[in-house]
């Protein structure tokens, strides 16, 4: 689903940069950080909407073409990433989210070159948002773990889930993991992938891989497949090691 909202989202952009390339009268873009209220403003004409909250592009030829090569560009780096994701099943959300960091920057940059006004607040907040997601993802990521308790195999970080041995029928260890057609909920790409995945044979499984090395494990549950690894193959040996006590302990089969 994210792949065709990545493409529509696109699509979108991009029909957007034509209309200011060959209308530029008839598009209103908000200026951002406005927290006033839009009831005050100049009704509209036929020369366009007249605001002080909007930006005014009929008039402004190089604030146009800046628009429309944004708009552009933007729309492109959220399209190819959709089409990626269907043709090699790619949960996309990563991208969008680079795409709109990478043509923000762009844009703050193309536009002080522009105008040859330097807003340092708008900089410093671009570096604030992108700071935050590099620490929260990196702290998401250090926070990832497979862990045998007493009851349960607990599958902590992003897309986590606690499975209680009581619920697993039967493992297996493998060296490779099963084809999959694309992703419903999650992300992943090549070997790394976190989330609900549909299968080549149209059966779903959850995958929890936290390292790109064999081996793997294949927990077949009563609430369907799980495929699991660690960071390192000597990590996974560990808990292979760990979950084959726990579930002879609950007589399920290994």
């Amino acid at each position: 689903m994210s792949n065709l909202i990545s493409i529509i989202i696109g699509i979108g952009l991009i029909l957007n940069a034509f209309r200011i390339r060959y209308i530029p009268d008839r598009v209103r873009i908000r200026k951002p950080f406005r927290l006033v209220s839009l009831w005050n403003r100049e009704p509209f004409s036929a020369k366009g909407w007249k605001s002080k909250y909007y930006v005014e592009l009929a008039d402004n030829p190089e604030l146009q073409r800046l628009y429309f090569i944004n708009y552009l560009v933007t729309g492109v780096l959220f399209i190819l990433p959709g089409l990626i994701g269907l043709a090699f099943g790619i949960n996309v959300v990563y991208f969008m989210l680079f795409a709109t960091i990478v043509s923000g920057g762009m844009f703050l940059y193309a536009k002080q070159r522009v105008t040859g006004r330097i807003e340092a607040w708008k900089w410093v907040l671009f570096a604030v948002v992108v700071f935050s997601l590099v620490i929260g993802w990196s702290v998401s990521y250090k926070g990832s773990k497979v862990e045998v308790q007493p009851e349960m195999l607990s599958i902590e970080g992003d897309y986590g889930m606690t499975v209680y041995y009581e619920s697993i029928d039967s493992v297996k260890i493998v060296t490779e993991l099963p084809k999959t057609k694309y992703c419903k909920a999650g992300y992943g790409f090549g070997s790394s992938k976190k989330g609900e995945f549909r299968l080549k044979d149209g059966s779903d499984a959850k995958f929890y891989l936290l390292g790109k090395e064999a081996p793997y494990l294949m927990l077949y549950t009563r609430y369907g497949l799980i495929l699991i690894n660690c960071k390192t193959t000597e990590e996974t040996d560990t808990l292979i090691e760990q979950l084959s006590g726990k579930l002879k302990t609950c007589k399920n089969d290994w």
